[in-house]
C-alpha cells in the first residue's frame, strides 16, 4: 500500500514538502515579483524622460532658430580663424619636444665618436700601450721626491746620460712592419677629424715615428744595433710603402700641422731608401757646440799582442762589456764604445799578419763577457732579446756579415758557444724568458716577435758552421754541454737533433 503522504493523484511520487520548505518558496517568489516590478517601474521612467527631453531640445532648437545665429557656427568661425595660431604653437611646442627627446647634438658627438674608433681601431692595441706608458710616467714623476743634497751628483749624472742620449718609450720597440703600416692609415684617416680626441692620436702617431728616428739614427751614429721590432732600412727601401709615406706626409705638411716634424722626417726617409749616412741626433750635437766639454781619461788602447801584461786589460775590458750590453739591452739606448772591443777584433782578422793574435784576443775577451753575465743578470741566459744585439755581442754589424765569416771558417769557439746558447734559450718556457724580456704585455709582445727571429738566424748560421768546421763546432758542443748540462747531456742531444740531423723546430705559440 502507498502512503496517501506520498502519493499524488496521478499516481506520480512527489517528494514531500514539510511547512519549512513551503515558507522558503513563498518568499522567493515575492522576491521575484517586487524585482521584476521595479524594473518595469524603471524602464517607464527612463522613457518618460527621454521623450520630454527630446520634446525640450526641439523646442530649444526653434527658439535658438528664431532668436539668432548658431553658436556651433561661431565656434567652426572661431577655430578657422585661430587654427593657423594653433598650428603654429603646437608646431613650435612640438619640435621643442621632438629636440629635446632626440638630441642632434648627442647624434652628431655620438656618430663622429664611433667613426674616429674606427679609424684608429688598426692600432688600438698601441693606442693602449701608449696610454698605459703615459699613466706610469705621470704616477712616477708625482711620486718622486725633490733631490737632497747628498744626491746631487747622482741627479748630475743622469742629465748627463739623457743629454747623450733621449729616452725612447718601450712602445716603441714593439712596432714592426704591419703595424707602421697601421699607422700610415690611421693618420691618413684622422686628415678628416679635428676633435682634440683626434688631435691626441695624431699626437701618439707622431711620437712613435718619433721613436723610431731617434733610435735609428743613435744606433748609427754609435754603430750599435737597433732593439726596434721593424727594419727601417728594409721597410722604406720597398718603394710602394715608401711613396705612400711620402704622399701622406706632403699632405699633412701642407696643412702646417707638425710642419718641422714632417719636413725632418721625410729627410730620414730619402736617406735611409738611398742608404746615406744618417744625421748625428740634433740634441748631441747642441750639447757639443753650446757646451763646454770636459776631456776626461782616454779610453785604453787596444793591444795587439796577448801575453802577461795584455791579458788582464783584455779581462777587464770584457767583463766592463758585459755591463754595456745589459744596459744596452735594457734600457734601448746605445752604450759607450770604449769597452766593445770585439769589433776591433773582428777587423784585424781581415789583415792576415794579425790573424791569430786577434782570435786569441777574441776568446779570452768573448769568455770573461760571458762569465761575467751571469752575476750582473741573475741568470745563465744570455740577456740578448733581439738578434742585433747577437750579432753586436759577436763584433759585427750585420748577419750577412756573420754568415760571411762562418764561411770563411773565421768563428772562434766562443763565438759558435754563443750562437748555441742563442738557439737553445728560444725552447725555454715564457717564464724563463721572464727574466730576459720581463712582464707585462709589451714583454710577450717582444718575445712574440724577436725569439721566433733569433731561432730561425742562429739555425740557419749554425746548420753553415757544422758543414764548414765540424771539429770545432763539435769542441764547442762539448764545452757548453760541459757548463750547462753535464749529467744528462740534454744539449748534445738538441744540438744533435736539430743541427746534425737537421730536424725542423716547432712551430712558436
Amino acid at each position: 500500500m502507498r502512503s496517501p503522504e506520498t502519493c499524488g493523484v496521478s499516481g506520480i511520487f512527489r517528494p514531500v514538502r514539510g511547512p519549512t520548505s513551503g515558507r522558503r518558496a513563498g518568499v522567493s517568489r515575492r522576491v521575484g515579483v517586487r524585482a521584476f516590478v521595479s524594473a518595469c517601474l524603471l524602464l517607464l521612467a527612463l522613457a518618460s524622460i527621454a521623450f520630454a527631453q527630446g520634446s525640450e531640445d526641439d523646442v530649444g532648437y526653434d527658439i535658438l532658430r528664431r532668436r539668432g545665429p548658431d553658436p556651433i557656427d561661431q565656434i567652426n568661425a572661431a577655430l578657422h580663424r585661430w587654427s593657423k595660431v594653433f598650428f603654429v604653437v603646437g608646431a613650435v611646442l612640438l619640435g621643442i619636444v621632438t629636440l629635446k627627446i632626440v638630441n642632434p647634438l648627442e647624434v652628431y658627438h655620438g656618430t663622429n665618436e664611433k667613426l674616429l674608433k674606427r679609424a684608429v681601431r688598426g692600432v688600438d692595441e698601441l693606442i693602449k700601450r701608449i696610454e698605459k706608458e703615459a699613466e706610469t710616467t705621470t704616477s712616477e714623476t708625482e711620486e718622486e721626491e725633490p733631490p737632497t743634497e747628498a744626491g746631487i751628483l747622482a741627479g748630475m749624472a743622469e742629465i748627463t746620460e739623457f743629454d747623450q742620449a733621449e729616452e725612447v718609450p718601450a712602445y716603441v720597440l714593439t712596432v714592426n712592419d704591419r703595424m707602421l703600416d697601421s699607422i700610415r692609415v690611421t693618420l691618413k684617416r684622422l686628415r678628416r677629424f679635428q676633435e682634440s680626441h683626434a688631435e691626441r692620436y695624431r699626437g701618439y702617431m707622431f711620437s712613435v715615428l718619433k721613436g723610431i728616428k731617434t733610435i735609428t739614427e743613435q744606433c748609427e751614429h754609435s754603430e750599435a744595433p737597433s732593439s726596434l721590432a721593424v727594419d727601417v732600412k728594409g721597410y722604406f727601401r720597398d718603394e710602394p710603402r715608401y711613396r705612400a709615406w711620402t704622399k701622406l706626409l706632403r699632405r699633412i705638411g701642407h696643412k702646417g700641422d707638425y710642419e718641422e716634424f714632417v719636413d725632418s722626417f721625410m729627410l730620414f726617409m730619402r736617406d735611409v731608401k738611398e742608404g746615406r749616412p744618417l744625421a748625428t741626433p740634433e740634441k748631441a750635437a747642441a750639447s757639443v757646440e753650446k757646451t763646454t766639454v770636459i776631456v776626461g781619461p782616454q779610453a785604453p788602447e787596444i793591444p795587439h799582442v796577448l801575453n802577461e801584461e795584455t791579458l788582464p786589460e783584455i779581462q777587464q775590458a770584457g767583463a766592463k762589456e758585459a755591463a754595456d750590453l745589459v744596459s744596452l739591452v735594457r734600457t734601448g739606448r746605445p752604450s759607450s764604445r770604449d769597452h766593445a772591443w770585439q769589433f776591433e777584433f773582428v777587423r784585424r782578422q781581415q789583415q792576415l799578419h794579425l790573424r791569430d793574435e786577434s782570435k786569441k784576443m777574441l776568446i779570452v775577451f768573448l769568455s770573461c763577457e760571458r762569465k761575467a753575465l751571469p752575476r750582473i743578470t741573475k741568470t745563465r741566459m744570455l740577456p740578448c732579446r733581439t738578434w742585433p744585439h747577437v750579432v753586436y755581442m759577436l763584433g759585427v754589424k750585420s748577419g750577412p756579415v756573420l754568415l760571411q765569416r762562418v764561411e770563411d771558417r773565421m768563428l772562434t769557439i766562443q763565438e759558435i758557444i754563443i750562437l748555441q746558447k742563442a738557439f737553445l734559450q728560444t725552447f725555454a718556457k715564457k717564464g724563463s724568458l721572464a727574466h730576459i724580456y720581463g712582464l707585462g704585455e709589451e714583454a710577450e709582445l717582444m718575445m712574440n716577435l724577436h725569439v721566433p727571429q733569433i731561432r730561425r738566424e742562429t739555425l740557419v748560421l749554425l746548420r753553415r758552421c757544422h758543414e764548414t768546421e765540424p771539429n770545432r763546432f763539435d769542441r764547442a758542443t762539448q764545452e757548453l754541454n760541459e757548463e750547462e748540462t753535464p749529467q744528462h747531456d740534454e744539449v748534445t742531444k738538441f744540438i744533435r737533433h736539430y743541427i746534425h740531423d737537421r730536424h725542423d723546430p716547432p712551430e712558436m705559440a
